[in-house]
């Protein structure tokens, strides 16, 4: 890449093939990741998927986010809605599927058929999701899978993830009508949805899959300046969310931003478990932030891609976020050819139930455990312990600590010599006493 920056430089004044290549380059955005178009997977036709270089700050792996286009929105759109800024920054596989089974004006057609998980293109996208977190090249966590849309595609998000909330451990609904409601209710009329009837009617769509809906969380949003959607849905699938996991709204609200000028107001409920957006000065589009453009994507407010994958980062309930406590100020100390061994264990999640010492001897350049010791830590969190008399030579100590979850956190250890350190002077002199 050197070479190239350096042959760019040389090239830049002239309009030559050269040039005109190292203006294609330098031109793009810098993204490590890359996009594979028109892919064929998990039932449907046309996804386009992008890669990133970078993996989840949690779990194992990437995330991955379904993103569902709107009515009589192509899903090229989406390759200028800097999406790969989302991917990037949060380790997320995003994956923009056309919709198979397409009602009026291309729209997914979430107010016709079937809602369940062997109809349609609810179907396909279960099999999407599994299809590509079962991928073990795309290396994808499958406890961090979320689905996200705008306005039919955010209908059909709220409903897939109430047909597979064990697939889908996050939901972003953007300007979309509420679940269940009619293709009318996409113009203009509101049509009331209570939080029991949204209650029931994703708990029947989920049948035997309802408990999965104690991890699940959800972000909701609406533009300012959306005269297509009622807004009224904003605040209905919001709180018909959280009647569906049994949190309450928290008081205030927050602005959040990009920059100066593109913002939204967010209000949260309880435990994180849903978040509301109202993305300022936004039509009847998908968020894309700055330079975002194309049909129903604008670049008014905030890159709502990025506000989700730094949600749902921080708030997934499902990846195990205990790394187990932690071992800092080891210390091994020879005396009378015994090893005593301190330092601290803490839990920053709980507390810690055991410390494991194990104590290997390196002689001959082999590594061979000689003893294990097992320990408590005391009000301090300090531990110690003393081992049986060992000979002289070298010795490594490994330590860790199991917490009250009976999770282990990463080991530590040291290298320490048990008698005299018998340098080469030291065995010099050895050698000349005993002549």
């Amino acid at each position: 890449m050197q070479k190239i920056t350096q042959l760019c430089k040389r090239k830049s004044a002239s309009f030559t093939p050269v040039a005109v290549l190292c203006a294609a380059i330098f031109s793009q955005p810098s993204f490590a990741g890359s996009w594979q178009q028109n892919v064929s997977i998990g039932g449907f036709n046309n996804v386009h998927i992008y890669t990133p270089d970078t993996q989840s700050s949690i779990g194992d792996g990437h995330s991955l986010m379904l993103v569902l286009h709107g009515c009589v929105q192509p899903i090229n759109n989406y390759l200028s809605a800097n999406l790969e800024e989302a991917a990037e920054a949060h380790g997320m596989v995003i994956a923009v599927p056309d919709a198979m089974n397409k009602a009026g004006y291309s729209c997914w057609s979430y107010w016709q058929g079937a809602i369940n998980r062997s109809s349609g293109d609810y179907k396909n996208l279960i099999n999407l999701a599994n299809a590509l977190s079962g991928d073990v090249a795309r290396n994808i966590d499958p406890k961090q899978v979320y689905i996200a849309g705008l306005s039919s595609g955010a209908a059909m998000a709220a409903q897939t993830a109430c047909v597979a909330p064990d697939v889908f451990a996050g939901v972003a609904p953007s300007a979309g009508p509420t679940i269940g409601t009619s293709s009318s209710g996409a113009i203009s009329t509101c049509e009331t949805v209570s939080e029991n009837t949204f209650v029931s009617r994703c708990e029947s769509y989920a049948g035997s899959y309802k408990n999965s809906f104690e991890t699940q969380i959800a972000v909701v949003a609406h533009g300012t300046a959306d005269t297509t959607v009622n807004t009224c849905y904003n605040q209905q699938n919001a709180n018909g969310f959280a009647a569906l996991y049994g949190v309450n709204q928290l008081s205030g609200t927050t602005t959040i931003s990009d920059d100066a000028t593109r913002t939204a107001e967010q209000s949260h409920w309880q435990d994180n478990r849903v978040a509301m957006l109202w993305l300022n000065n936004l039509d009847h589009s998908w968020s894309g932030g700055q330079g975002a453009s194309g049909d129903y994507v604008a670049a008014n407010s905030i890159n709502f891609a990025t506000y989700l994958g730094e949600y749902f980062t921080a708030n997934n309930k499902r990846v195990d976020r205990n790394s187990g406590p932690e071992i800092s100020n080891l210390n091994a100390t020879d005396s009378n050819s015994q090893l005593t061994i301190t330092g601290s264990a803490i839990d920053p999640e709980g507390s810690v139930t055991s410390v494991n010492i194990n104590v290997y001897s390196l002689a001959a350049g082999m590594t061979s455990l000689i003893e294990s010791l097992n320990v408590q830590v005391d009000a301090n969190n300090a531990f110690s312990g003393v081992t049986s008399a060992l000979t002289d030579g070298l010795y490594e100590v490994r330590v860790s600590a199991t917490d009250n979850e009976a999770k282990q956190g990463n080991e530590a250890n040291l290298t320490v010599r048990v008698g005299p350190n018998l340098r080469p002077q030291h065995l010099y002199s050895v050698i000349l006493r005993l002549v």
